[in-house]
């Protein structure tokens, strides 16, 4: 009698853990928590998915850039990441998909936002966000770098994702190869993005920009 039972309780363990699994596929958020905390603390209310029309009142001066996105000023606010690391964002960017960012003059109240980027020019940020972002994520990050339209210009990207891959953080920062040998103290200042998205990190896609998984330190000595 109890032989015969133990299939049925086999059973019935192996669905509570289909069970579960499926709930929490069906309740988990569309866009990751590290990726939404960070978009809150850099640019609150604004969210990814949500259309352009829902964020005119988090985001001040709001104008539309065409191949890009509507970029504006974010609310002020004082970031609150691990290890007390922060950054004063001066503008903020709401990417739309491909397509939408192709038109001349896409409609605000249709137009969803694909990713967030946010941009600071503080000499001390890509240290600081380094730090935090791996500390969130529990993992160095994946480098790489862009290269610019303007001949030499390089900028470095470091990428941070979610374990299964629904989403991260890119760093984007400018490159100087001098830096390394500078005097502390000494670093002025460099534009800096922070690129919120979901999905699989795409490269270039996701970066809106001509990326490659090579360094910037590898390429600047190739050339």
């Amino acid at each position: 009698m109890r032989i015969l039972s133990i299939p049925a309780m086999v059973l019935g363990v192996a669905i509570g853990i289909l069970f579960f699994k499926v709930y929490g596929i069906v309740t988990r958020p569309e866009v990751p928590r590290p990726v939404a905390f960070v978009i809150g603390q850099f640019a609150p209310g604004v969210e990814i998915g949500a259309k352009v029309a829902d964020a005119r009142h988090a985001v001040a001066g709001m104008t539309y850039v065409r191949h890009l996105g509507y970029v504006g000023m974010p609310a002020p606010h004082v970031a609150n990441l691990p290890n007390g690391s922060t950054a004063a964002f001066a503008q903020v960017r709401l990417l739309l998909d491909e397509r939408t960012r192709m038109q001349a003059r896409p409609d605000p109240a249709k137009a969803r936002i694909e990713a967030v980027e946010t941009v600071t020019n503080e000499g001390a940020a890509p240290a600081e966000l380094t730090s935090a972002f791996s500390t969130m994520f529990r993992r160095p990050p994946r480098d790489g770098c862009e290269r610019m339209s303007e001949e030499g210009r390089l900028r470095e990207v470091h990428v941070w994702t979610t374990p299964n891959e629904r989403g991260g953080l890119a760093l984007v920062t400018d490159f100087d190869p001098t830096r390394a040998t500078a005097p502390p103290g000494t670093v002025g200042m460099r534009m800096t993005s922070v690129i919120a998205f979901t999905g699989k990190f795409d490269g270039g896609r996701t970066l809106r920009a001509n990326y490659t998984d090579a360094t910037c330190a590898q390429l600047s000595e190739s050339q």
